[in-house]
């Protein structure tokens, strides 16, 4: 193909990305990803490995999380005005260990906590280093 043709059907393929995504192309990302458990503040055992994707667009960053056969979907939608809308995953735990709190972070890691028992969610290969006495459960409803 000559390079006119090549800069041409280039700059076709940015103007439809552009005209899909309302005028900005979204990004995305993947990164490996791990979830670990403690139980009372034992320390981290690690349940799980996936892979965690991160696209972001001019007012929205979305994650999909794929832990190699259930997959997790949440976003952060930030609207013309400034504030932001979280739609959450829904618990990743299935403990029914009592009340049950998430923390999402916009860095895409999630908190969850139910009883005694705490879930992390992290980017990269490994469980928190923190020590999981040290983590501060949240209250609910918040003061």
């Amino acid at each position: 193909m000559p390079p006119r043709m090549v800069c041409a059907a280039a700059a076709a393929s940015i103007a439809a990305l552009s005209a899909a995504y309302g005028g900005e192309v979204s990004t995305s990302r993947q990164q490996p990803a791990v979830v670990c458990t403690s139980e009372g503040g034992s320390p981290w055992i690690l349940k799980a490995r996936g892979t965690l994707t991160r696209t972001k667009s001019k007012n929205e960053i979305i994650y999909d999380l794929d832990l190699g056969g259930q997959r997790y979907t949440w976003r952060f939608i930030t609207n013309p005005e400034g504030s932001t809308t979280i739609v959450g995953p829904g618990f990743l735990s299935q403990s029914d260990a009592g009340p049950r709190a998430q923390q999402l972070y916009v860095t895409g890691e999630i908190h969850e906590y139910a009883g005694a028992t705490i879930l992390s969610l992290a980017a990269g290969s490994r469980c928190p280093t923190r020590d999981p006495k040290r983590w501060t459960k949240p209250t609910w409803p918040p003061k």
